[in-house]
C-alpha cells in the first residue's frame, strides 16, 4: 500500500508543479496538505485492515499492530512521495525519473521496520 500511495503522491506533485498549482517557493503548505491526506487515508485503511486481521485471526493485538503499521506507513509514503521529488528538483535532477526508486526504498525500509516493531510490541508471543 505504501508504494502505491508514495508513487501516487509523487505523481500529484509532478502534475501540480507542471500545471503551476505548486510553487517551489511555497512548497510547505502543499506538502502539509498531502501529508494530512496520507494520514487520513492511513487511518481509514489501517482501521479496515486491522479489523479484518482481528476478525480473521481472532487476535486484537495483531489487528492493532496492522492498523498502526498501515497508518504510519501510508502517512510516511504520502509525505515522502511529495518530498522526494521536491528535493530532486531543488538539486537539479529529473524528479519524474528519479522519485520512484527513492520513494520505494524509503517505503520498504520504513514499512518493514514499523510493522515488525508493532508486532513485537503488541504481539510478544510472535516477536
Amino acid at each position: 500500500m505504501g508504494g502505491n500511495v508514495g508513487t501516487q503522491s509523487s505523481t500529484i506533485f509532478t502534475r501540480g508543479l507542471v500545471l503551476g498549482q505548486i510553487s517551489m517557493n511555497r512548497f510547505t503548505g502543499a506538502w502539509l496538505r498531502e501529508s494530512w491526506n496520507g494520514r487520513i487515508m492511513g487511518l481509514i485503511l489501517g482501521l479496515v485492515g486491522g479489523a479484518i486481521a482481528w476478525i480473521w485471526q481472532g487476535m486484537f493485538e495483531l489487528g492493532l499492530a496492522i492498523a498502526l503499521s498501515l497508518t504510519f506507513t501510508i502517512t510516511i509514503a504520502a509525505s515522502s512521495g511529495f518530498l522526494v521529488p521536491w528535493v530532486l528538483v531543488r538539486l537539479g535532477f529529473d524528479q519524474a525519473a528519479g522519485s520512484d526508486p527513492f520513494i520505494t526504498t524509503i517505503k520498504v525500509i520504513s514499512g518493514l521496520m514499523i510493522y515488525f516493531s508493532m508486532v513485537s510490541l503488541f504481539v510478544p508471543m510472535l516477536g
